[in-house]
């Protein structure tokens, strides 16, 4: 009977062990950072908007190259938030240009028109 007794303890022992080294490996590995949430973090309002407009134009390789720019911040290689002017001509050098919508306004008196209402009005 004391045999059965010590066994079973020992089983319970071992795989309290086993348990506990199974939580110091986890432990011990470091958790890869998320890259591109570092990098989104990492924008102002206005850099999150020029990204958004990359990624509606180019996808998911607009989404590596936030994830490369994650690891570059990650290095610290990268310092402060990006604007929409850094995002705009990273995206430039890499040969991927972001197209903008850009409209000329006429003001006059308080009043905004586009150019072709103007000429449309002429």
């Amino acid at each position: 009977m004391d045999d059965e007794l010590e066994i079973i303890k020992r089983r319970k022992l071992l795989e309290l062990q086993k348990r506990l080294l199974e939580k110091t490996k986890k432990k011990a590995e470091p958790e890869k950072p998320d890259f591109y949430s570092l990098f989104l973090s990492s924008l102002t309002d206005d850099g999150r908007e020029m990204f958004g407009k990359a990624l509606d134009q180019y996808g998911d390789a607009a989404a590596r190259v936030g994830e490369s720019i994650g690891r570059l911040i990650y290095a610290g290689r990268i310092r402060g938030r990006l604007g929409a002017e850094e995002i705009y001509w990273i995206f430039r050098e890499i040969g991927m240009p972001i197209r903008l919508e850009t409209r000329i306004v006429y003001k006059k008196r308080g009043e905004v028109k586009s150019i072709s209402d103007m000429l449309k009005e002429e």
